[in-house]
């Protein structure tokens, strides 16, 4: 057996410039496909984490109904019970805070636009979101201070559209818990952007406790949002809170529950990189084959004379697979080490991506991408190659098994 591995060793280096062209090939496309998914990952992974810290935290205890129709009959008064339990889980959660969330229009002397105004608690508002991150602290804006004034944060797209500047008057209208429109003024107090387009687009933020007395929801709020430490225990955590609720009145929803949308983009967006990584392989099946194929016509002879000696075409078909094998592993050794070093490099400074504001925008990544590579990304490279060598070896080890030795001998 050794003497088989050294043979076919030897066979793939006596050609070497054909060789390293197979061999560069199969390390290029997998430099390629370990630098596609890392990048993925990384814009995938900062749109969940962006999408978390803006709007649906880990986990979101509702009153059941809220999630398919955001009315304020649907609305809750948090009691000392719930916040115990939260408070009773501090191993798992970081933070929490209750939103009063609301349909409505707001309105300027020269537009309108209809939004979802978010009732927070601008201290616990920052322990479970990332929006006084994204809050400009220059030129008079600032983030909220009060939960019962009658201060109001914009995106600047929003005043963009309604034509404000910081400190200008403008209309929020509401349908109150009667079902009464209820128009009143608000001055604004700052300007955000986010690395979310939709949130940018339609929603402004104030005080919550100034929402609940426009509402007429006195204390009651829509949700409890809540932060955890590992964003890969959400359900296990929220097993915990259903169970220790027990409350039939209560949805304890994960982010995944509430945004499936998002988690279909992800399953979508990993199929069509599958497919493009096979469009790529079966090009490099085609180059490992013909390679293979011109070997064997000029070793016809050799071939020959292996099978005159009893040689079984097995053995043949052993040797030819091997040989690929052998290409194979070698590119996905120089593939795998270049791409792990390229993406090492790129996650600490990242990817800028200025140039498509918008449509990162609109995926919510970011401008800038931090790619990072999994251990399954590995092992999924690793078979693919292994099943395209294979597969290109094939036809031309079957091929060379089947040459009849007399005419291999007398093969000129």
């Amino acid at each position: 057996m050794k003497i088989f591995f050294m043979i076919c060793w030897r066979n793939i280096w006596r050609h070497k410039r054909r060789s390293i062209v197979i061999i560069s090939s199969v390390a290029f496309g997998i430099f390629a496909m370990i630098l596609s998914m890392s990048i993925i990952n990384g814009g995938m992974s900062q749109t969940i984490d962006n999408t978390i810290n803006m709007t649906l935290g880990h986990i979101s205890v509702q009153k059941k109904g809220f999630q398919d129709n955001m009315k304020l009959k649907f609305s809750f008064a948090p009691t000392e019970n719930i916040y115990s339990i939260l408070d009773d889980n501090k191993t798992e959660i970081a933070a929490y805070s209750s939103r009063v969330k609301v349909q409505g229009m707001v309105q300027s002397s020269e537009s309108s636009k209809g939004v979802v105004i978010i009732g927070i608690d601008p201290e616990h508002e920052k322990s479970v979101s990332n929006i006084y991150d994204y809050t400009d602290k220059k030129d008079g804006s600032s983030f909220l201070d009060k939960t019962d004034d009658n201060s109001i944060l914009i995106s600047r797209q929003v005043a963009k559209k309604l034509d404000l500047l910081i400190g200008d008057k403008m209309v929020v209208m509401i349908q109150n818990e009667n079902n009464e429109v209820v128009g009143v003024g608000m001055t604004v107090k700052g300007f955000f952007e986010t690395p979310i387009d939709s949130i940018n687009k339609y929603v402004v933020y104030m005080g919550i406790k100034k929402l609940q007395e426009i509402t007429g929801l006195g204390n009651n709020v829509s949700e409890i949002i809540i932060v955890l430490k590992n964003r890969d225990h959400v359900d296990k955590v929220k097993k915990d809170l259903i169970h220790s609720l027990n409350n039939n009145e209560f949805n304890v929803l994960s982010w995944m529950d509430i945004s499936p949308d998002l988690l279909n983009a992800i399953k979508i967006l990993d199929i069509m990189m599958y497919v493009s990584f096979a469009i790529i392989f079966v090009t490099i099946i085609f180059s490992i084959a013909n390679t293979l194929i011109m070997a064997i016509m000029e070793r016809f002879h050799e071939i020959g004379v292996m099978k005159s000696i009893g040689t079984k075409p097995s053995l043949i078909f052993s040797m030819i697979v091997f040989e690929s094998i052998n290409l194979g592993i070698v590119g996905l050794f120089f593939g795998i080490i270049s791409g792990i070093c390229f993406v090492t490099i790129l996650s600490f400074t990242g990817i800028d991506f200025s140039s498509l504001t918008d449509s990162m925008k609109v995926m919510g990544t970011g401008n800038i991408i931090y790619p990072h590579i999994r251990f399954m990304d590995i092992v999924i490279a690793t078979v693919i190659v292994l099943i395209t060598t294979v597969a290109a070896a094939v036809y031309p080890a079957r091929k060379a098994g089947r040459i009849n030795p007399i005419e291999a001998l007398t093969f000129i």
